[in-house]
């Protein structure tokens, strides 16, 4: 509550804003509704009931676990389809540079090695631009959402446990493809040359 002065003061308004109608127990919107008959439509009137309505409705009342479960749970497919996957596809593609390495002398120690070698650099730049990405992704976002959360954050929540989950199905995923790799790289080469 305040003086009508000191608000036109403040405010650099005489007209009255707003009213707080209390009843004797009438339901908000049919009180709403009978005052909207007999003033008009000129004044915006809206009840309690409506006004937790539309705040309830907004960004900040949502709750996002369910939808931050599915973020994370796309993330480990993610992780697991560009990592095993892409990698097997690749060496699958690669069998006949395989064969024709071992032909012309090459041991399956050194196509190992050319095969960890390969997984080694992409899990790694993988990790350095995913993590530089998701950093700076979270840092806008944060800065975005500042004004819309009140109190705003202070600082990023990280979830270690899950990207420690993350990053070790990504390791699995490496080393897996890595071991079809190079047991595929032992085949006899002529016998990979026939089927191609």
């Amino acid at each position: 509550m305040a003086n009508a002065s000191y608000v036109a003061e403040r405010t650099g308004r005489r007209s009255v804003g707003e009213f707080l109608v209390k009843t004797d127990g009438t339901s908000p919107p049919t009180v709403a509704a009978r005052l909207r008959t007999a003033l008009g439509p000129a004044p915006g009137i809206t009840d309690i009931v409506t006004s937790r309505r539309v705040t309830a409705s907004t960004l900040t009342a949502v709750d996002l676990s369910g939808l931050t479960k599915v973020e994370l749970t796309f993330a480990l497919a993610l992780a697991i389809s560009a990592t095993a996957l892409l990698l097997t596809l690749g060496f699958t593609e690669r069998r006949r540079t395989f064969a024709l390495a071992r032909v012309l002398g090459a041991h399956t120690r050194q196509l190992g090695g050319f095969v960890w070698t390969e997984v080694l650099v992409t899990g790694a730049a993988g990790a350095i631009l995913g993590a530089t990405a998701g950093w700076v992704l979270s840092q806008m976002l944060v800065k975005i959402l500042t004004g819309v959360f009140d109190p705003p954050p202070q600082h990023l929540a990280v979830p270690w446990a899950y990207l420690g989950i993350v990053g070790g199905i990504a390791i699995f995923g490496l080393v897996v493809a890595a071991l079809v790799a190079i047991r595929a790289a032992r085949r006899p080469p002529l016998t990979v040359l026939r089927k191609l």
